[in-house]
């Protein structure tokens, strides 16, 4: 039988408005790449991000997952599987994530957001093969 500890994590939500799902998914992509995390998944259909943060001494790394619905906001910061406890940075991730958006939200203006959006599209264009 196995041992094993329950990794530490944070979640936490926010409410956004005056925008789609998909502008917000523009701006989290945007605050992952501001925070300098590694951009690990994106999911266009349902619209959700996984970043990693990088290993420091006081953390082996976080996953950090971004949820968007309905402008409701989804962020849970766990540790890796190594780590028994995250001396707060769980909840550290999910406010600097929380700022950093709402910073490059109120940045951004409407041309802006439909530039990235179409950058968007083309990428997802490109990443798709067929054969």
């Amino acid at each position: 039988m196995a041992f094993r500890f329950l990794s530490s994590k944070y979640t936490t939500s926010f409410t956004a408005t005056g925008l789609s799902d998909r502008e917000y998914l523009v701006i989290a992509l945007d605050t992952v790449d501001k925070l300098k995390w590694k951009l690990d998944s994106f999911h266009d259909s349902d619209y959700t991000v996984e970043a990693l943060t990088n290993f420091s001494w006081f953390s082996w790394g976080e996953t950090i997952t971004i949820s968007i619905n309905r402008g409701t906001i989804d962020i849970e910061s766990k540790c890796t599987d190594w780590q028994i406890t995250d001396y707060g940075k769980n909840k550290k991730n999910a406010t600097r994530f929380i700022t950093t958006f709402n910073t490059i939200k109120e940045e951004l203006s409407t041309t802006d957001i439909k530039t990235r959006l179409g950058d968007l599209d083309n990428i997802i264009k490109s990443a798709i093969t067929i054969d």
